[in-house]
């Protein structure tokens, strides 16, 4: 399976592979996963142990994690995840490492992959869930046209998702 790269006036992303992970790892914070379903994995190892699928899941075609990285300097800067990608309804995931916030990248990537995934997937929308606190995350779905549609309590936030026309 051929797999994708895409180029941003700032940003590289390209599939996750495991020469990834320490970086990854190392950018992982409370304060990052705040707003995630998930919490940080106590250890490296941990955290090893859940990526294997990600490989498997971008050769069945079901996953995409890509990851972001400054065009320039390589320097790691998130990962956009694209879920379910074989529904008629992806969903979206993103993470920016804490010491990008607010420079747009997030925005930048996520759209470089909305843009790939409408030509790529056969999707009748996208959904991106995302934190009702999280203000930044929402702007992007937002800038994508998303539209909100639904709210749910979840363990460790209120959580909402738009559906973003493919």
């Amino acid at each position: 399976m051929t797999r994708p790269e895409l180029i941003t006036q700032r940003l590289k992303l390209r599939i996750y592979s495991a020469q990834d992970a320490e970086e990854m790892y190392s950018h992982i914070t409370p304060t990052l996963t705040r707003f995630m379903a998930w919490e940080p994995p106590a250890s490296f190892e941990e955290f090893l142990s859940n990526k294997p699928s990600w490989e498997e899941r971008f050769l069945q075609g079901t996953d995409y994690h890509f990851v972001a990285r400054d065009l320039q300097s390589g320097r790691y800067i998130g990962v956009v995840g694209v879920h379910r990608a074989t529904t008629a309804t992806p969903e979206f995931g993103v993470w920016m490492s804490e010491d990008v916030h607010g420079q747009g990248f997030g925005k930048e990537a996520v759209g470089a992959v909305f843009e790939w995934a409408k030509k790529a997937l056969q999707a009748d929308y996208f959904i991106y869930p995302v934190a009702e606190e999280n203000r930044a995350s929402r702007k992007i779905a937002e800038a994508l046209g998303g539209q909100l549609v639904s709210s749910e309590q979840k363990p460790k936030y209120m959580s909402v998702a738009y559906h973003i026309s493919a």
